[in-house]
């Protein structure tokens, strides 16, 4: 790269709804296709170049991707555009009202039809990007919302349910970068925030991009410029809202409260940073599941440890030889799990980094918890730092140790979905985090 060097970037947008009466993922009990799409949901790519490297951002409305088809597309993106695998980052919304985004050899032709169209969808919008590039430079601020609250709740008994925690942790940053014209005009807006974009409830049965889709339609309105939405650490946290009939404008105020709040922090000013130099990197964190054992000692099976939630519970009266095609239907799913050292599984997450400038870009493949992106936000090694969760995969929920002590959904029933073994190690928010800035630390020098 030259001293003169300068960013160009390219955008595009295609639209990934399903087709009608897909089955939509984001919630156990939805055991019918949808009924129709209530708003599209779409894909935006953004390219960017410095005559010496090239990277790329993928914001996808869905609830995540496997590791399966990132790679696919990773690898017909680098075919046709020269970025490099671990210069692509695929974010998912987190959208609870899309379609499952895997396929395995036994699923249904018109699931593997499904993936195999959003596969190409995917890389197309990234190639055509990448032949839009113009001049562009960068700049940053940071606001705050209240649309979200921690949802770890705990009852009198000592049990963590799904609720509402006045006390629970909320990273409440609002982060806002824009890429502008040589003229200042704005090319592009990223808007970071953690909130799970759950507004509709499991009885909704439309597609949706949820109040991300409304935001970012504000704001393109308000900009003129392409808006692109980057979904934080939100892991533990829910919007702040209560299901009910007024679902559908809970989730507009909320969108447009968000967009309220990136219009504020434009209105007060971006600080302009250095857009170069580009670089990427990417690191696989071996997760250690510790294994369930029953009463008599004898380590459970995913199927076995579900059954028991399930009849305990008193949700389903399931028997254990039905968890699997329970699953199978409602949340297809295979897990990368292997033998791991200690005589443990484990799980490989990957954490990738990029590098714009002064800006980096974290991501997990992981639903991580909202106090572990906050932590590596503040201690990056960069200027600016935006936590991505997410993105280029997902393992499952990555808590912090005082949840892991505490139980609850995250960490002792959300690996039944994810087919994982057991429960990941305590320690293991600890090790992504000190792998994430490890990462940083690289790409900053």
């Amino acid at each position: 790269m030259s001293p003169r060097s300068t960013l160009r970037a390219g955008l595009a947008r295609t639209h990934i709804s399903p087709p009608p009466r897909s089955y939509l993922i984001g919630y156990g009990d939805r055991l019918r296709g949808s009924s129709g799409v209530r708003d599209e949901l779409t894909a935006t790519a953004l390219v960017l170049d410095d005559d010496a490297t090239r990277v790329a951002l993928l914001c996808v409305d869905m609830l995540c991707l496997h590791e399966d088809v990132v790679a696919r597309v990773r690898e017909r993106v680098a075919a046709g555009t020269g970025v490099a695998p671990e210069a692509l980052l695929i974010a998912c919304s987190h959208t609870h009202a899309g379609p499952i985004a895997w396929a395995g050899p036994r699923s249904a032709p018109w699931r593997r039809r499904l993936v195999d169209r959003l596969v190409a969808k995917l890389a197309a919008a990234v190639t055509q990007a990448s032949q839009t590039l113009a001049p562009a430079s960068l700049a940053v601020g940071r606001g705050q919302t209240r649309v979200a609250v921690s949802r770890r709740e705990r009852r009198l008994d000592g049990r963590v349910v799904l609720g509402v925690s006045p006390e629970g942790f909320v990273d409440r940053g609002l982060d806002v970068v824009q890429l502008r014209d040589p003229d200042g005009a704005p090319r592009a807006t990223l808007v970071g925030l953690a909130c799970h974009p759950a507004v509709l409830s499991p009885r909704n049965r439309r597609v949706s991009a949820e109040w991300p889709g409304v935001m970012r339609a504000e704001v393109e309105a308000a900009t003129g410029a392409t808006c692109l939405f980057l979904q934080g650490a939100t892991g533990d946290l829910n919007p702040d809202h209560v299901w009910g009939d007024d679902d559908e404008i809970a989730m507009e105020r909320i969108g447009r409260s968000v967009a309220d709040a990136v219009a504020a922090t434009l209105e007060a000013g971006l600080e302009p940073v250095a857009s170069v130099p580009l670089a990427a990197g990417r690191a696989e964190v071996p997760l250690a599941i510790d294994l369930r054992r029953g009463d008599d000692g004898r380590v459970e099976s995913y199927a076995e440890t579900g059954a028991r939630r399930l009849r305990g519970g008193g949700r389903l009266p399931v028997p254990r030889f039905a968890v699997e095609a329970l699953l199978r239907y409602a949340y297809p799913w295979r897990p990368r799990q292997r033998p791991g050292p200690d005589g443990r599984p484990e799980l490989p997450m990957e954490v990738q980094a990029l590098r714009v400038g002064d800006l980096a870009l974290v991501s997990h493949a992981a639903e991580t918890f909202s106090a572990i992106g906050h932590a590596i936000k503040q201690r990056a090694a960069a200027p600016h730092t935006l936590f991505v969760g997410y993105a280029n995969g997902c393992v499952g929920y990555l808590a912090t140790a005082e949840a892991h002590a505490e139980g609850g959904y995250e960490v002792e029933e959300a690996p039944l979905a994810y087919r994982i073994s057991g429960r990941f190690d305590p320690g293991s928010a600890e090790q992504a985090t000190r792998r994430s800035l490890e990462l940083v630390a690289e790409l900053f020098g």
